[in-house]
Parts: C-alpha cells; structure tokens; sequence
C-alpha cells in the first residue's frame, strides 16, 4: 500500500504536522501497520522569528541545508491482523499526538530543530573530512 495523507494539523507555531498512514499487508491476514508523521520546517522563517542569528549566519545554514527540513518519524508494529488493523493504527497516531504535539507546537520548536540539524550535519561534515585526511 501506497502512503496514504490521514490528516493534516495546522500547529500553533505555523507549522503543518502531516500523518499518513504506510500501512502493508505482510502474509496471510497479517499486516505492518505504519504510520509516517511528516513536517516542513522553513529554514529561513525558522531562524528569522525572534531570533539573534545574523542574516550571514541564517545564509550559510540555508546553504548547507537547504530552504526547508524534513521533520519526518516513523511508529510501526509489526504483523497485526486485519481485524485489529484500523485500532492498532489509531493507537500509534494517539500515542504520537499525546507525546509529541505539545513539542512540536512550540513556537521555539522550528528554530532549535533546524539548529539541531545544522550541528548534527556540521559533524558529519566534520568527520568526513577527518576520514578523508586520514586515509
């Protein structure tokens, strides 16, 4: 089965948390039962809002990740029967929603993902360029 859009939540601080159920029938009458939660966090909004990050700095971070980040995870439970199906599949957006939506909503939530994105790709880069010197 194909990604299929279950429901779109205009958050508080401007952001749209998007659910789509990636559900799979796996043998028999089992299935994968998934749930994707995805989000676009603009960069350039993002670190704009109240915020001391310089335009050069918001450029070079721009640069390196682009105009916009993927906020995207993943719940999953495995070979679940057809009956039980739809149920098992709310669950996973209930518990999702009641653990994370509070999180998600804050109006500081944009900017430290994007910063954390940023410093996590900067270590990378980091690293790579290490392995590179090395070898």
């Amino acid at each position: 089965m194909k990604e299929k859009l279950i429901k779109t939540l205009d958050l508080e601080n401007g952001l749209q948390l998007n659910l789509y159920d990636a559900s799979r029938k796996l043998v028999g009458d089992r299935w994968l039962v998934s749930l994707i939660v995805r989000m676009d966090v603009p960069v350039t909004e993002a670190l704009k809002k109240n915020s001391r990050e310089s335009m050069e700095n918001i450029d070079e971070i721009k640069d390196m990740l682009g105009d916009s980040v993927l906020f995207e995870k993943k719940r999953e439970k495995i070979f679940v029967g057809t009956a039980e199906k739809e149920t098992v599949f709310k669950e996973l957006c209930d518990m999702f929603l009641n653990s994370s939506l509070n999180y998600l909503s804050k109006k500081a939530f944009p900017k430290q993902y994007i910063l954390k994105t940023y410093k996590d790709e900067m270590k990378k880069k980091s690293l790579l360029n290490a392995s590179k010197n090395i070898g």
